[in-house]
């Protein structure tokens, strides 16, 4: 009798701590990588996908084993990094136009020389899915595919972080300029070329904060060749569809706290995207509306390159929240958000191999990313340490 006491004591005393293990394994962090260019046949996937595999372990256990990640981005420990890797694949999207270009390449193969046959087929594969995902009409698309995805992992109670790889750091940040719900409605019909009649009218139905692509696919905008957001001047039509709005943006927009951070890693963004670095060039104003998201939703933005890495570039000078804020000329109410880039440590391998080492050379390249957590987060937090 004594021994069934002593046993139903001990199961009631281990019960608490299993549902406590229990509830804490279902808070976790999804990590999701995204490939870069040049991933269109077999073995190019297979490299991706195998790579992916050697990383998040040791990225997984980096994070983890860090106090200070786990006291702030875990939360003191109440999220853990999920087990299993994401990826978010889209190497397969340009193969039809890959194929032509093959087809292509057989044709100059009869009387180019070999040499120049090589670099010509190097640069065409390389530098072919940079330039077609940067262009609107696929890289919506894609951006729309990444969404479903990160939704999925939201509806379970996943919040993610984007590891985006080369011509992947393109796709993290259309998905963060399309995606955040940063536009606050009447402001934003406010300062456009739209009648007195429907402004008035906006001012009158509130809507909650939308973002771009809600406003595309409501058709209350359309992107223009130069890339700029120009309302619907049709009052009747843009009134109809004004009403929907809200729908649209629980649809097409990120909610909040589905991300966490972004990681960029042998990063070609400003070479595409050079706005966002040169000094001397006016942000956007939806550019500081998604630095302003960034800093009050507590969402990081890395990017970290080898030294050695040659299409690795950093995405912008170091500068705390005080200059951030003050070359943004908007008020902002911080949340422990920040952005960093970190671009010192070296692959050790050769200038041509370095870009594609960070797979291979997983204990390295996950210890710089926690470091450069860190120096970010101080950097723009330093008042919270």
């Amino acid at each position: 009798m004594k021994k069934i006491f002593l046993l139903i004591l001990i199961l009631c005393l281990c019960t608490p701590s299993a549902f406590s293990v229990a509830e804490v394994a279902e808070k976790e962090i999804q990590f999701i990588y995204i490939n870069g260019s040049n991933n269109n046949d077999k073995k190019m996937k297979n490299w991706f996908f195998n790579g992916m595999k050697k990383l998040h372990p040791q990225m997984s256990a980096k994070f983890s084993e860090s106090e200070y990640i786990k006291n702030k981005l875990l939360d003191n420990g109440n999220y853990r990094i999920a087990e299993e890797p994401e990826a978010f694949f889209w190497g397969d999207k340009s193969s039809e136009e890959i194929e032509n270009i093959n087809t292509d390449l057989g044709i100059t193969k009869m009387f180019s020389p070999r040499l120049a046959q090589r670099i010509r087929s190097f640069m065409a594969h390389c530098l072919h899915d940079a330039i077609w995902v940067s262009h609107y009409r696929n890289m919506h698309l894609i951006v729309d595919d990444l969404h479903k995805q990160i939704m999925n992992n939201y509806k379970k109670g996943k919040p993610v972080i984007l590891f985006g790889y080369s011509a992947g750091s393109f796709i993290t940040y259309e998905y963060m300029f399309n995606k955040f719900a940063n536009i606050n409605v009447e402001n934003y019909f406010n300062k456009e070329n739209v009648s007195d009649e429907f402004k008035n009218f906006v001012k009158e139905n509130k809507k909650q904060n939308t973002c771009i692509d809600a406003l595309i696919d409501s058709k209350l905008a359309i992107y223009s060749a130069e890339k700029k957001l120009i309302p619907n001047t049709n009052f009747e039509l843009a009134k109809e569809n004004f009403n929907k709005l809200d729908d649209y943006t629980c649809k097409s927009c990120m909610p909040k706290g589905a991300i966490k951070g972004i990681v960029n890693f042998a990063s070609p963004l400003v070479l595409f995207y050079s706005d966002i670095s040169n000094k001397d060039y006016p942000l956007t104003y939806h550019n500081k509306l998604l630095y302003k998201y960034l800093l009050e939703n507590d969402i990081f933005w890395l990017t970290v390159n080898y030294a050695d890495d040659p299409f690795g570039y950093p995405t912008t000078k170091n500068i705390s929240y005080v200059d951030l804020k003050d070359k943004l000329n908007m008020e902002i109410t911080p949340n422990k958000g920040f952005l960093y880039s970190k671009s010192d440590i070296k692959s050790r391998r050769t200038v041509l191999g370095a870009h594609t080492s960070y797979w291979a050379t997983g204990k390295k390249f996950s210890k710089a990313v926690v470091q450069a957590y860190i120096e970010g987060y101080e950097l723009y937090n330093s008042n919270d340490l």
